[in-house]
């Protein structure tokens, strides 16, 4: 596994583990993507100090609050702040100074690595939140009154005001409010998970007044857009927020950071990280697996100690998460098992699957998402790929050609592929966004590959993969970004042609 990758998925993350064991890309091994490893309260709380040292909160030397102060702010114990510490202390981030208490390290290789990994993060969120924040003002409708887009917008020249800010914290918000306004599930999952990510960006965007006077502008012209119901003006100032915000970013990296100046501020910053409860995350998963179960009525059986064993965590803390689900109404105990609440009863029963046939805005919307992802990881895999990665995409490449007798098979091969040439292209926010809507990836690969109107004949997929992985091989960053682009509108292609001939029919 790559260091850099690695460190960059854990600043994006909040944890160290996700769900792609990443150990097995390249390999004829079936991917597994869900949550293999227990998470714990002091590893997230590291992981939010090590992000405040990243982007230069917590400076070279800076002082971190004493662990009685951190444990009381974030009502947690004082043994989980020191095992916090001791693993930063461990990985060479920060140190105990005598008689001046916890500090960051002034200075050391491991330091650059993690700001190097930061920059790199920021450059890569810089590409993908424009692309998101078009995408999402194309979703919304504006003619639609309960969707509130002006209102919404509004909220932007709320932190201007007379004075004129730039509030990270609202302009997440408004780019939350907007994936709600959309309709769109997946995008409000994947906004809701970015919330670290949009942080990480828009705190690195430099309060000057110059920039923030700019953005008050382009506030004020979305606003009057989205009034008019002006969509083609609403996206062009929306794009031309997005390059004020880039440009200053660029501009600005290498200079001084904001950092926090008192042990409240830092406290006050943490707090507003609180580390997601581990129960509420199994929950999540645990719902996900009955959405995409197969079957009806209450043949889905779940016990604690299996379960226990899948997660990779305690058996309390998967009876915290059944219990959760149970006051939601989606599961009930049942003797020694849990199982899916009956379908019957309409009140407590939240119809979690919908199939992507019964859902084409959805699985559309993926097509594009992944459309963005795919094109821009496969150029850059073609400039960074090094010969572990380039051997790895044409063993796998050497697999697809082969007869393969399973269909799943041929669908763990396509995946493999895909997220290989994510990894060769080093970007930790592609596997990120493949970790949050993994079940959805999921479901894409095997509805497309399982359905022969949308696959086409193998011999076109195969040829399609090995000119993708051929200019990869070759260095060619070009001829890797077209082989991606007909790739992948080769699918969206076939998906239109079905679906409006189905409908048709």
């Amino acid at each position: 596994m790559n260091e850099m990758l690695d460190l960059k998925l854990v600043l994006l993350r909040g944890e160290s583990y996700g769900p792609i064991e990443m150990e097995g890309l390249g390999r004829s091994s079936r991917l597994r993507m869900k949550l293999q490893k227990k998470s714990e309260l002091s590893d997230r709380l590291s992981i939010n100090i090590l992000g405040l040292i990243a982007d230069g909160r917590l400076a070279p030397g800076g002082r971190i609050p004493p662990e009685r102060h951190i444990a009381e702010a974030l009502s947690i114990s004082r043994i989980c702040v020191r095992s916090a510490f001791d693993r930063l202390k461990e990985n060479g981030y920060i140190e105990s100074v005598q008689g001046a208490g916890t500090r960051v390290v002034r200075s050391s290789e491991k330091l650059d690595q993690l700001y190097a990994a930061h920059l790199e993060n920021v450059n890569d969120l810089g590409n993908f939140c424009a692309y998101l924040d078009e995408f999402l003002t194309e979703c919304v409708d504006l003619a639609d009154p309960s969707s509130a887009v002006t209102d919404i917008f509004q909220l932007l020249l709320g932190v201007s005001g007379p004075r004129r800010r730039f509030d990270p914290a609202i302009e997440y918000q408004v780019r939350l409010d907007l994936a709600r306004a959309s309709g769109s599930p997946t995008l409000e999952l994947l906004l809701s998970k970015m919330a670290r990510g949009y942080q990480c960006y828009y705190n690195s965007i430099p309060r000057i007044d110059r920039v923030v006077d700019q953005l008050a502008d382009t506030a004020g012209t979305m606003i009057t857009a989205a009034r008019a119901g002006d969509k083609p003006a609403l996206v062009t100032a929306v794009r031309e927020r997005n390059r004020i915000m880039r440009s200053a970013v660029i501009a600005g990296q290498g200079g001084p950071a904001r950092q926090l100046a008192s042990d409240d501020l830092v406290l006050r910053e943490l707090s507003a990280h609180q580390p997601e409860k581990l129960s509420d995350i199994i929950a999540q998963e645990i719902a996900g697996m009955l959405a995409r179960a197969d079957g009806n009525g209450e043949d889905v059986l779940l016990g604690e100690r299996r379960l226990a064993d899948v997660f990779g965590v305690s058996r309390v803390s998967i009876r915290h998460a059944l219990q959760k689900l149970k006051g939601d109404g989606l599961v009930i105990s049942r003797e020694r098992f849990w199982t899916r609440a009956t379908r019957g009863d309409e009140e407590t029963v939240v119809e979690a699957r919908e199939s992507v046939e019964e859902n084409v805005r959805e699985f559309k919307l993926l097509c594009n998402l992944r459309h963005f992802q795919e094109v821009w990881a496969a150029r850059r895999a073609a400039r960074h790929a090094t010969k572990k990665d380039k051997a790895d995409l044409k063993r796998i490449l050497s697999e697809m050609r082969r007869p393969i007798d399973s269909l799943d098979r041929s669908i763990d091969l396509d995946l493999n592929l895909h997220l290989t040439i994510a990894r060769s292209a080093g970007s930790a926010l592609h596997f990120f966004v493949n970790e949050v809507l993994r079940g959805t990836v999921t479901n894409y690969f095997a509805y497309t590959l399982k359905n022969p109107d949308l696959r086409g004949p193998r011999d076109v997929l195969i040829a399609q993969h090995e000119a993708i992985v051929s200019a990869i091989v070759a260095g060619d960053e070009d001829g890797a970004r077209d082989a991606m682009e007909r790739h992948v509108r080769f699918f969206q292609h076939n998906y239109n042609a079905y679906v409006f001939g189905a409908a048709a029919a």
